[in-house]
């Protein structure tokens, strides 16, 4: 036997106890289908115990239970209960992760029913003059579809007694092609204009709060917004500019979105604030055979400097970043965990360092190197920890694939945005775990390995 084969022989032979399998994957394979079928029957034995309300029967079952325990191999049973540990630790960081990967999809998803694919909007300042020379610019670049212009501020509205703060945004007339905001509305239209009339379109929050009618021709939407120029007066009817328009449409995107914005045509909103030819954003459609990072950098290119261009993660990068660093702390945490879960492969490790110091004595006195005495035992935490990994990762990717599919863990929200948690499996996650399972036992695996080669002797 070669010596590259022998230290994995021997791991195998003595330590896992796996004396006719000569195939890696094999081997795991059944490590783990016995992992599970163990578990399931101490899982069974103890509801059915637990079940029988008889504290004697309880008694005499468990003390069955732990000299079977007893009478097998004590170094198999450690290296075991080691495996599970390390499974449970993954499947953990699984379910985690996918559960976080799962949050930031919903979101990327609300946030994509009104956030456009590029947004241009000014560096310095607040608005922009909107010329013929800038439209043609954007106009010419391959890959832009169509350009909304936007006019957004902050108004006050009220309506029948009840006033508050709102973000206005006035859009022009197709608008509806850049976000899926027109797919939203839950209540009436989902257009600003019916033939000579103009109607506003509110979010969820607004319509709650202020008790709005549809269509109200009695009590309209009333939008107030300070003057820009003229005299000051000490009368405030005076000093503000005074809209008012129906409500035609209530949608339902984004929690925060919905609780203070409305949209209004851009004539309506540029009448109100007076912004002539300026605007504070345009909109960018980009074609579907186009990528939307090409056609920034583009529009970069044509614009100048004085303008920022962001794209759909780029709008909402303070949400998302908060998210993953929320994920990023949690993996420490778990992995944390998972390193305390190792502990056990260490002690199994140091008891077979105990029990086969004879054998590695006689390896040594038939020509075993330090080395290979140090290798045995990393191979067997290998062993151990790669089971566990497998246990681990087929468990966690089970539950979240129930739950992706049956979504039988509810939040308990019933506000038919986000009924049941949402989870996302990545193969760069499993990567991630594998890594770091294998890491955290293989330096669990060094101090035995290392020990049992300095106390054996020749």
């Amino acid at each position: 036997m070669s010596k590259f084969r022998l230290p994995f022989f021997i791991s195998k032979r003595y330590f896992l106890s796996q004396r006719n399998i000569k195939n890696i994957p094999l081997m795991l394979l059944i490590l783990v289908v016995q992992m599970t079928f163990g578990l399931l029957v101490f899982i069974g034995k103890a509801i059915g115990v637990l079940f029988t309300f008889s504290p004697k029967h309880i008694r005499k079952t468990y003390k069955g239970m732990a000299e079977q325990f007893i009478q097998q191999n004590f170094i198999q049973t450690l290296s075991n209960i080691a495996m599970v540990g390390v499974g449970f630790g993954t499947a953990a960081l699984v379910i985690v992760l996918s559960l976080f990967n799962g949050m930031e999809r919903t979101l990327t998803g609300m946030f994509n029913r009104h956030n456009p694919e590029l947004k241009i909007e000014v560096k310095e300042g607040k608005s922009f003059p909107y010329e013929w020379t800038l439209r043609n610019k954007i106009e010419n670049i391959e890959g832009v579809e169509a350009i909304t212009e936007v006019i957004e501020d902050k108004v006050l509205i009220l309506y029948n007694n009840k006033q508050k703060v709102v973000n206005m945004k006035g859009v022009s007339d197709n608008f509806a092609v850049q976000t899926q905001i027109d797919t939203t509305v839950v209540l009436g239209t989902n257009t600003l204009y019916n033939n000579d009339n103009r109607y506003a379109l509110v979010g969820s929050g607004v319509y709650q709060e202020l008790g709005l009618r549809l269509r109200d021709s009695m009590y309209p939407l009333q939008f107030w917004y300070p003057k820009r120029k003229g005299k000051a007066s000490l009368d405030p009817t005076k000093a503000f500019n005074k809209k008012i328009i129906q409500a035609g449409g209530v949608f339902v995107a984004e929690p925060q979105f919905d609780q203070s914005t409305v949209i209004v045509p851009i004539k309506f909103a540029n009448s109100l604030l007076n912004y002539d030819n300026l605007r504070t954003g345009l909109e960018i459609k980009v074609n579907d055979h186009y990528n939307a990072n090409n056609v920034k950098a583009a529009l970069l290119e044509a614009i100048g400097d004085d303008f920022i261009v962001k794209t759909r993660p780029e709008q909402q990068s303070q949400v998302l970043r908060a998210l993953k660093i929320e994920k990023f702390f949690t993996y420490g945490t778990f992995a944390l965990i998972l390193g305390i879960a190792s502990f056990n492969v260490f002690f199994a490790l140091a008891m077979l360092s105990i029990e086969k110091s004879h054998d590695m004595n006689i390896l040594k006195s038939m020509g075993a190197t330090n080395r290979m005495i140090r290798m045995i035992f990393i191979l067997e935490g290998a062993l151990v920890a790669l089971s566990g990994a497998i246990f681990g990762l087929i468990s966690g990717y089970s539950f979240c694939f129930a739950q992706e599919r049956f979504q039988w863990i509810s939040t308990g929200a019933n506000n038919g945005i986000l009924d049941a948690y949402p989870v996302e499996t990545r193969w760069q996650d499993f990567l991630i775990i594998c890594i770091t399972v294998t890491t955290i036992t293989l330096f669990a695996a060094i101090i035995p390995a290392r020990n049992a080669a300095k106390n054996s002797r020749r």
